[in-house]
């Protein structure tokens, strides 16, 4: 700041220097009024009183070269200041806004697309930084240089001054016209901006699936769509911008001419000097340099405040579990859990389970089996703590999940999925995910377990080989053993399998099955899967029916009751047959 009135200050001198240079060297002989002498200073008479008028332009010229050195300088230190304080203070916004995103809840993606969320830490953050680095600096600048100039001229001649205040009120209530369209309109292009992110990101996460129905031609129209339409309201605001701009600068004008007009009024009535009203001149016209550019500050002004308005909107979202030293800490769990009468729905308004009755015991394998839709899913996600029950109780060693802290929680809780995530980088690094300190002794151990270390020395690089994005530079197979392998370095006394087998020929699913059957080995175990044989060796199997737990036993004791699990047992048989008998026709 300070270095910002030091500038301002100086940038006052230059046009005072003109006056002088004016009326007291160039043309003193002609201005021996008594408009002269009233506007003459104690510095001007000390110039006037030089022998050599071309020394005293010497000395003048010198002056304003040197004020204007200053004033370089100043502005070197104040942009390099600035520039160092925006850009610390954008990565700080960033870095927190995208901490703060993984400590929301998953209700909040539920509502969000990537790209959407996306956009908040690139986009909208780029258009803060900006609008910091530049934005404030010139309005903290020509704020000052305003007020500064306003009691130059005030100082100068205040009768004078009183005009330029003619085109004022215009250009003030102009602005908050201009102020309120362009907010509303930005705001929804910037809905629209966000929406093509969504696009873009849609069409190259599932680039295989956009080739493979060729739908090229289908994606670039949903582009295009999106694309046009944020660009009618972009244009729509450039375009009030343009509109309103010109009778803005036709203001500044035609103060500009009132102050030539009155002034040059006042010279020839002999109440004013020449260099007076130069000076004047040059004040008003750096008077009037804000008002010039209040126009598209507020249209910048206005993109970024959308832009933060997006970036707090994250920020002020509630986080997932706030610490408010009550919750109890598990560092160590047996894997026991329970539901009592538990109700969950995605919509309060529509359960998705209801009446959830299940004690599990430390270490039982329990297959949760159902029709697509049943809520299988959902209560792997209430096992997860991803989401907290509407009413009823979901307890981990006797403790209720809503008060156990999150962190130990998680770290308990291992889960493979039908989709294995894999993020960018080495194989070693996606089985050390969750614990990145572990020796490649650790990660191998876990790989032969999972029975992928057999593949993974294969590859010209091994574990350091890169597995591209999402894993896409390896089988639907391999990546799962990886999954599984992870799984097992994280040493979960809680297991969930999400139809961990699934989409896998027989043999990988013969390798698979061996692995999981490793990894289930004394711990709390959640099975889904597709094929009902995979889930035969579990302890129990939990029976969902439109979101009720309506059959719970072995096997055997769900075979012998020839309810919901019988049929769906017999149905997977029935098709299995006709499968075999339709292989058997095409031999």
């Amino acid at each position: 700041m300070l270095f910002v009135i030091a500038g301002t200050l100086i940038s006052l001198a230059p046009p005072y220097f003109s006056r002088i240079l004016i009326d007291d060297i160039l043309m003193p002989s002609e201005v021996d009024t008594a408009a002269a002498e009233a506007s003459r200073t104690w510095l001007g008479s000390l110039f006037r009183n030089f022998e050599s008028a071309a020394f005293a332009l010497s000395i003048a010229v010198g002056t304003l070269l040197a004020i204007q050195i200053i004033r370089e300088i100043f502005t070197i230190f104040r942009l390099r200041l600035g520039a160092w304080l925006t850009f610390r203070v954008a990565a700080n916004i960033r870095a927190h806004v995208y901490q703060h995103l993984h400590n929301l809840s998953i209700r909040f993606f539920d509502k969000r697309k990537t790209g959407t969320v996306i956009s908040h830490i690139t986009e909208d953050s780029e258009r803060l930084q900006d609008f910091m680095l530049e934005g404030l600096s010139f309005l903290a600048v020509e704020l000052l240089l305003f007020f500064g100039i306003g009691g130059m001229l005030f100082w100068m001649n205040w009768k004078l001054a009183c005009f330029i205040l003619i085109p004022i009120p215009i250009i003030v209530f102009g602005a908050g016209w201009f102020w309120k369209k362009v907010r509303s309109l930005w705001h929804r292009a910037w809905r629209r901006r966000s929406k093509l992110f969504d696009v873009v990101n849609d069409s190259v996460s599932g680039i295989r699936v956009v080739r493979a129905f060729g739908q090229q031609r289908n994606e670039v129209n949903r582009f295009d769509d999106a694309n046009v339409d944020a660009r009618d309201y972009e244009t729509h605001a450039e375009l009030i911008w343009a509109t309103y701009y010109p009778p803005l600068m036709f203001a500044v004008q035609l103060g500009s001419l009132i102050v030539w007009y009155v002034g040059g009024l006042n010279i020839i009535g002999g109440t004013m000097t020449f260099g007076t009203l130069m000076a004047f001149h040059a004040y008003l016209m750096m008077f009037y340099e804000p008002l010039r550019y209040i126009s598209p500050l507020i249209n910048w002004a206005s993109r970024s405040m959308t832009a933060a308005e997006r970036l707090f909107e994250v920020i002020d979202s509630q986080p997932e579990q706030l610490d408010d030293g009550n919750l109890k800490s598990l560092p160590k769990i047996t894997g026991e859990v329970k539901f009592h009468n538990m109700t969950f729905g995605y919509d309060s308004h529509k359960p998705v389970l209801r009446d959830i009755n299940l004690h599990v015991k430390p270490g039982e394998m329990i297959g949760l089996v159902g029709h697509s839709g049943a809520g299988k899913s959902t209560l792997i996600n209430l096992i997860c703590r991803f989401y907290t029950p509407d009413s009823g109780r979901l307890e981990v060693d006797g403790e209720d999940i809503k008060e156990i802290d999150l962190k130990d929680l998680r770290r308990q809780i291992g889960v493979v999925l039908q989709e294995p995530y894999l993020f960018s980088g080495t194989i070693a690094e996606n089985i050390a995910y969750a614990h990145p300190d572990a020796t490649m002794e650790d990660i191998i151990t876990a790989a032969k377990a999972a029975n992928a270390h057999e593949f993974i020395v294969k590859f010209p690089d091994g574990y350091d080989t890169e597995v591209g994005e999402r894993g896409g530079r390896l089988s639907g197979g391999e990546r799962q053993r990886i999954s599984i392998a992870r799984a097992i370095l994280h040493n979960p006394r809680i297991l969930i399998l999400d139809e961990a087998t699934s989409s896998v020929d027989v043999e990988t699913e013969k390798k698979i099955q061996q692995a999981i059957d490793r990894l289930v080995q004394n711990r709390t175990t959640f099975a889904i899967a597709h094929r009902l044989s995979t889930l035969r060796n579990a302890d129990r199997l939990f029976v969902i029916e439109k979101g009720k737990g309506v059959e719970c036993g072995s096997h055997e004791e769900l075979m012998e009751q020839k309810g919901i699990y019988y049929k769906l047992v017999e149905t997977q048989r029935e098709a299995a047959n006709v499968r075999a008998a339709a292989q058997a026709v095409e031999r």
